[in-house]
């Protein structure tokens, strides 16, 4: 999983999950910190509004990164949008595997409405960066809400795909970490062309269905074909849907959000944020009612 003498992935994904998890009480956060599973480890962000809802799910891989990571981000989409955020907390794949992270979610989502009757039937938009952009288009195939709208930020939709058939980009993940993260939530590999555990390969009368969707993509990414293909198919099912191809690293929206209101001006902030408005200027243009 890791040059010797390295810390593997699966190493270094529980030693970060454990002290994220720890830590998480006393870290000050602009989101209200929720438990909305019976799983009280799960901890997410709650971002109060009016007028719709936002699920927003993080990257990393299926094993790294918090709900941590997205708190400023998912802050900005509150004050953009005025709509109520849920920064979703998950299981980490290197606990349990598909479909875990998943049931997580469904689990979430239902709690809140249960408790927010008020939100019910009101647009409700799904987000997800990188892995979570897989999540987020999976959820969508049998979500048990109606769906407004998706946004997908350089999601990872193709599971079956051998990460060496990937184009070489220099600075981006390498092969033994896809790997990894493939094998860590989906080790059985007769379940990578499920299109519930790799949304790539959902048939055209399944993406019919799909609420409009925008996707954006960076092109110093590995994963930029994924998305690409996407909005094809999408394109093909005669589903609106919008792609944005950008300049820049994978996670740059996160990655730069982070430091909004610490360094507003910043080009890198300002580009993440033009970016995040432009998505959602679309999507508020083009909600399925």
């Amino acid at each position: 999983m890791s040059e010797i003498g390295q810390e593997s992935t699966f190493e270094k994904a529980k030693r970060q999950d454990q002290e994220s998890r720890k830590s998480f009480d006393g870290v000050k956060t602009i989101g209200v910190k929720v438990s909305l599973s019976q799983d009280k480890s799960l901890k997410s962000l709650y971002y109060p509004g009016k007028g719709g809802l936002i699920l927003d799910i993080h990257g990393g891989g299926f094993c790294f990164k918090s709900v941590l990571d997205n708190d400023v981000y998912c802050s900005y989409l509150n004050k953009l949008t005025g709509y109520t955020v849920l920064n979703l907390d998950f299981t980490s794949s290197y606990i349990a595997p598909y479909p875990r992270q998943r049931d997580d979610i469904l689990v979430e989502t239902s709690s809140f409405y249960s408790s927010h009757p008020e939100m019910m039937g009101l647009p409700l938009t799904i987000v997800g960066h990188s892995s979570g952009g897989n999540l987020a288009a999976s959820l969508t195939i049998d979500f048990p809400y109606p769906i407004s709208a998706l946004l997908l930020n350089y999601p990872f939709l193709d599971l079956a795909k051998d990460p060496a058939n990937r184009p070489v980009i220099e600075n981006a993940f390498p092969d033994f970490l896809l790997n990894d993260w493939i094998n860590m939530y989906a080790p059985d590999k007769t379940k990578r062309t499920n299109p519930l555990v790799s949304p790539l390969y959902i048939g055209k009368d399944e993406a019919k269905f799909f609420p409009p969707t925008c996707i954006t993509i960076a092109k110093n990414c590995r994963l930029q074909e994924d998305g690409r293909a996407f909005f094809d198919l999408l394109q093909n099912a005669k589903v609106p849907s919008k792609l944005f191809e950008i300049d820049d690293r994978h996670g740059f929206i996160e990655r730069n959000m982070r430091n909004l209101f610490t360094s507003p001006d910043d080009e890198e902030v300002k580009k993440a944020k033009f970016v995040s408005d432009e998505c959602f200027t679309w999507l508020s243009n083009n909600l399925r009612k």
